[in-house]
């Protein structure tokens, strides 16, 4: 927000996540006031009962990045979502990519039979199978499916029209992030994240549906049926963030062109000020 406020800028969501309507305490999105302060793009693009993919935010977000740039102001793109950044700025040639419908489908069935996917990822492509949450059984499905038809889709992904860009990365000390994630897990339970949940499974929300995915909903819908207590639906809604987290940081650290900024201890709008001069 100080960032964006200081250079004209308006911020461009790259988190798979808060595109969902309705789904607003549970992914953490921007307050109306903040979103008042500064234009926000890419977040309220989709409804949680529909399939929303990368190859859809790679085109919806690079048309915001090219209207944003129409107009003479800063794109400032802000999110963990790796693959969406990466599809965003790099350019990811994500029709490059196969599909097999039927293929997927038993892969699917797999997965609900209790088959060891990721271990099979692992065999065919293992740097991508380092990228892939094991639980993530859509993602994990997708990325064998690929790898499949390509014999390893990590070496079949190719660039194109990357965007330029000033890439920064947050590396606060673990034991910072992880009480910040503790606290906000508990925040949301006290705006309200058990009664948004509710509305969703009140709509019949296919739970196999990427929006149902998001961190803590799982949990949260498994407390409001009675399956678990509410300190256990904290205790492991807590434990997917943290979890990620480490992900978030093993696959941002593979671009050598991220700057590395720990907030904690640094005036983060003056860091991005010089690297802005020095890029320029």
């Amino acid at each position: 927000m100080a960032v964006a406020e200081a250079h004209d800028g308006e911020i461009v969501s790259a988190d798979s996540r808060q595109i969902y309507r309705c789904m607003d305490i549970g992914t953490a999105k921007p307050t109306r006031g903040e979103r008042a302060r500064v234009p926000h793009h890419m977040i309220d693009v989709a409804d949680p009962g529909e399939r929303y993919d990368v190859r859809r935010y790679q085109r919806d977000a690079r048309a915001a990045l090219a209207d944003i740039a129409a107009r003479g102001r800063l794109a400032v793109v802000v999110g963990g979502t790796g693959l969406y950044v990466r599809a965003l700025l790099d350019g990811l040639d994500l029709d490059a990519i196969p599909t097999d419908p039927d293929l997927r489908a038993g892969l699917e069935r797999e997965a609900a039979s209790g088959a060891d996917l990721h271990a099979r990822l692992a065999a065919l492509d293992p740097e991508a199978a380092a990228r892939v949450d094991p639980r993530n059984v859509r993602r994990l499905v997708r990325y064998l499916e690929a790898s499949l038809i390509t014999g390893g889709v990590s070496a079949r992904w190719r660039r194109r029209d990357a965007i330029p860009a000033v890439k920064i990365g947050l590396d606060p000390p673990r034991p910072w992030l992880v009480a910040r994630i503790e606290r906000r897990v508990r925040d949301m339970v006290d705006a309200g994240v058990l009664d948004e949940a509710r509305r969703i499974v009140e709509r019949g929300i296919d739970p196999r549906l990427p929006s149902m995915s998001a961190h803590g909903y799982v949990h949260w819908t498994a407390h409001l049926r009675g399956e678990i207590d509410l300190e256990r639906a904290i205790a492991l809604t807590v434990r997917d963030t943290k979890a990620y987290s480490r992900r978030q940081v093993t696959w941002f650290r593979r671009d050598g062109a991220i700057r590395w900024v720990d907030p904690t201890n640094v005036d983060l709008v003056a860091f991005v000020v010089a690297a802005l001069r020095e890029a320029a």
